[in-house]
């Protein structure tokens, strides 16, 4: 094979990573009974443990030898869950899960299942919900504040680790293409950077040993390396990059002191370029190369023959493994829990969550199986996955089905986008109906930018007064907030390849005096103050007036309120709220400024607000006290 040609097809193919493909998976369609149902002690089942809503149980199933099973769905309503939650007759095993208004208590589950013959047959077991016992400042899962890093873009901490395969880098002719130096010392140096910002849960790309070689060798592309981690060559190795094990400690247990969490980046659909054993023909192979050896490792894991799919095609040109097959998902599955022993520091810490990337490109049989095997190791671990095109609205079958705790929304950036050019109506709207798909065991991530697209500020045009907004948006919504690391500075770019702007080396000599930076900071402090209200009161428009670009929000969970006011006119406005007594008083978290009310002719009360400019943040962040706001008349 000749490298150049596989190089060239590769690279023109990364811009096509990770976009909207026809999904073809495992599919689940209900057996229509030949007879009605009946109850049967063929198939048994019982839930591995009780456990609280921010914690998760395994449903198994014990089958009589003999007994063939085509379709498992269970019954997980009374646990805020799916009426027909899909279990693999192969896996015979489900992950459940609860939200958190289901009330401690026993609660049984019905199992209908169907054999060969389509007869369908009936049985149940019944689940224990604990009480959740939270400690001071502690979080549950829906209420994480997640910071996304490319470790190698964030902080060299470390440089005798820069270049540990003594490669040429600083002869590539593309030099945003090579390792930048970025490091678990440089994160851990940074931890109280990342604690003051307000982060719970610090979201790092993968851990694991990638590929070593420019993989636009022998082409004009411009030098690129696997910095950014998806390339695997063996997941049993931390990539000597990024430090060694007692490093990764190093930094659990100094993000523990603070409180924070580390959710590392995981890929279960491919391998790196070169790892396939087709790959072994290479003219003239690049420094760096995988040898036998290495491709050894996923001998008889990987497709030979692609297809056009989600699920059998080779994502830009990746080797792509089989995950229909047992043996292939419980190989790459026990890789990845194998972390959760290997992270564990002899102080106790440990990973506590993983990002996992290309959902859709993996059988749902493979991701069951994962999460599953992660309860059985940690019923408090969590998974947040990457399902392109998915939103709280429409996650794509991947949340309430024992695979994902949570899913990426790749539609809130255009809410965002939508509502800073002044949609006020239409995106309140919409956020109506995502406030009403969620659940606090089916959250999803609310993002601006990424790795993979345009910064958000970028696609805006840099008009950093919009931005904020935009910002204000995201972090008042329900769901996690996830930030991109550098545009809490204001940092953006265009997803270019080969030179990617959009992922640029975090500018810590802009930290000091920016704007943006303090603007993320209130809005996170106020998060925190709230946070459960935030993670899953509703949402309602409590007044605006389109004609001077502003709009109020209230957010509400059990009789506790929080306003919030956005503004997009160039000009403050002064409003009149309404309040139920004259001792009430509105604070405004963001400008730490507070308002009392005054009787006004009619013998009600009110309270007199500036609503900050645009250019002053356009920002308000209210809460009421010794009283409460009383019907505003729409603008």
């Amino acid at each position: 094979m000749k490298l150049q040609f596989k190089a060239a097809l590769a690279l023109s193919l990364l811009s096509l990573m990770y976009q909207p493909v026809t999904v073809s998976n495992t599919q689940y369609v209900m057996a229509e009974a030949v007879e009605t149902s009946v109850e049967s002690d063929v198939v048994t089942a019982n839930v591995s443990q009780p456990f609280h809503y921010n914690q998760h149980a395994i449903l198994e199933l014990d089958v009589e030898e003999g007994v063939q099973i085509e379709q498992i769905v269970a019954d997980v309503s009374q646990l805020g869950g799916s009426s027909q939650l899909n279990i693999s007759p192969e896996l015979l095993k489900v992950t459940l899960s609860v939200t958190h208004d289901v009330e401690p208590g026993d609660y049984s589950i019905p199992i209908t299942w169907w054999d060969s013959e389509e007869q369908e047959y009936q049985t149940e077991t019944t689940v224990t919900i604990l009480p959740r016992e939270k400690e001071e400042g502690e979080l549950d899962w829906d209420e994480e504040i997640i910071y996304f890093m490319l470790t190698d873009r964030f902080k060299d901490g470390d440089e005798s680790n820069n270049n540990p395969w003594n490669l040429a880098y600083e002869e590539a002719d593309n030099q945003r293409g090579v390792y930048q130096g970025g490091d678990f010392k440089g994160i851990t140096e940074q931890i109280d950077y990342l604690d003051e910002l307000g982060i719970t849960t610090i979201w790092i790309s993968p851990i694991v040993s990638n590929i070593a070689y420019d993989v636009s060798s022998g082409t004009n592309d411009g030098a690129f390396y696997g910095y950014h981690g998806y390339w695997a060559q063996n997941y049993e190795e931390l990539n000597p990059h990024f430090g060694t094990l007692e490093e990764f400690h190093e930094l659990i247990d100094t993000a523990a002191e603070k409180d924070i969490k580390i959710m590392v980046d995981v890929v279960l659909n491919h391998a790196g370029y070169g790892m396939h054993s087709k790959d072994s023909d290479v003219d003239n192979a690049p420094e760096g190369y995988p040898t036998e050896e290495d491709r050894e490792v996923f001998e008889g894991m990987l497709r030979d023959s692609p297809g056009m799919d989600s699920l059998t095609q080779e994502l830009s040109g990746l080797p792509d493994f089989t995950t229909k097959e047992q043996d292939v998902y419980e190989q790459l599955v026990d890789w990845q829990t194998a972390w959760l022993d290997l992270s564990t520091t002899p102080a106790g810490n440990s990973i506590s969550s993983f990002r996992v990337d290309t959902v859709i490109h993996v059988d749902n049989k493979a991701w069951q199986h994962f999460r599953n095997e992660l309860t059985a190791i940690d019923s408090d671990f969590q998974l947040i996955g990457e399902v392109w095109g998915a939103s709280a609205t429409s996650p794509k079958g991947y949340l309430n089905s024992g695979m994902m705790d949570s899913v990426l929304d790749f539609e809130f950036k255009n809410y965002a986008r939508d509502f800073i050019n002044g949609d006020f109506r239409g995106v309140n709207s919409r956020l109506e109906r995502r406030n009403g798909a969620m659940t606090s065991a089916s959250p999803t991530g609310q993002f601006l930018s990424s790795h993979d697209e345009t910064g958000f500020l970028y696609m805006i045009n840099g008009n950093e007064d919009k931005y904020k907004v935009a910002v204000t948006l995201q972090m008042t919504a329900k769901g996690q907030p996830v930030i991109y690391y550098g545009e809490e500075l204001g940092q953006t770019g265009a997803n270019n390849w080969p030179v990617y702007d959009n992922r640029y080396d975090l500018a810590w000599d802009q930290t000091e005096d920016n704007d943006i930076l303090t603007h993320y900071k209130k809005l996170l402090q106020f998060r925190r103050a709230n946070s459960e209200l935030l993670a899953r009161g509703s949402r309602e428009v409590y007044g605006q007036s389109l004609e001077d670009q502003w709009t109020i929000v209230t957010r509400e969970l059990e009789g506790e309120q929080v306003y919030i006011i956005f503004n997009l006119s160039e000009d403050s406005h002064t409003i009149n709220l309404p309040v139920s007594s004259e001792d009430a008083a509105i604070t405004d978290y963001y400008s730490d400024l507070t308002y009392t009310a005054e009787a006004i002719e009619s013998g009600e009360a009110s309270i007199e607000l500036m609503i900050p400019s645009i250019s002053e943040g356009g920002t308000m962040l209210l809460v009421v006290e010794d009283g409460e706001l009383t019907p505003m008349t729409e603008e």
